[in-house]
């Protein structure tokens, strides 16, 4: 948690020094969270940050199901190939902590290239190709596992909400020691705006493993949050 504390001061720090010509978005959002046939409750922040050619976006989220918790951090960074560009290159990097499957702390990165393949009135399409690995025990074990990754991500709005829909999938080109984690993993997300800042937000998520002796996993939250500039709460 030190680790996470120190990121988001920085972030902090950053964000305030930014220009004005720079586009930031701040999320948060709480509510309650089901797992499993379980429930409990979460927190989710997010803080982005758009130009013309760069996209930065760091997410937090965390819940905890009686005794047990789950922790996420993700940090995407995209660039572009120029203002008009359809193309860009990305890197993802993200860890989580998940006491109820008996993970100390994963560790995952992938990197590639992205394609908007339609940029609409209401919306946006865009595909995504790229090569990753995780180590499932970061802080014991040294072993990768390799994937080849590919996504399309769909985002639509509406007079009345807003959705997003992702796909992605990850297949395993390293060797098989224990057992195969390729897989499919799924997010739907639907935003009802309450007024200018505030929203009640449901959300889906589903991992997918290809073999059986795989666990799937899935997960729905429901949520009131808020979105806006940060830098004008300090």
């Amino acid at each position: 948690m030190k680790f996470i504390s120190f990121l988001i001061i920085i972030l902090l720090s950053h964000l305030n020094a930014q220009s004005d010509s720079t586009e930031w978005k701040q999320y948060s959002r709480v509510g309650s969270v089901s797992v499993d046939s379980t429930s409990g409750v979460f927190g989710f922040f997010r803080f982005n940050r758009k130009t013309d050619v760069t996209y930065k976006d760091l997410r937090l989220f965390a819940y905890g199901i009686q005794n047990q918790s789950f922790v996420y951090l993700r940090y995407k960074s995209s660039n572009k190939y120029g203002v008009n560009s359809k193309f860009y290159r990305y890197t993802i990097t993200s860890i989580r902590k998940n006491t109820r499957v008996d993970m100390d702390l994963q560790y995952h990165y992938n990197q590639g290239f992205g394609y908007f393949a339609n940029q609409y009135k209401n919306g946006l399409v865009n595909v995504e190709i790229g090569h990753g690995f995780d180590m499932s025990d970061y802080l014991n074990a040294t072993r990768k596992t390799s994937y080849l990754k590919g996504g399309i991500f769909w985002d639509h709005n509406t007079p009345w909400f807003f959705s997003k829909l992702e796909y992605e999938h990850f297949q395993q080109i390293s060797e098989i020691v224990q057992s195969n984690l390729s897989r499919n993993q799924y997010i739907f997300e639907v935003i009802f705006p309450l007024s200018k800042n505030v929203y009640v937000n449901l959300n889906i998520e589903v991992e997918d493993f290809l073999m059986r002796e795989q666990t799937d996993a899935s997960s729905l939250t429901l949520a009131v949050g808020w979105e806006g500039d940060i830098r004008k709460l300090f």
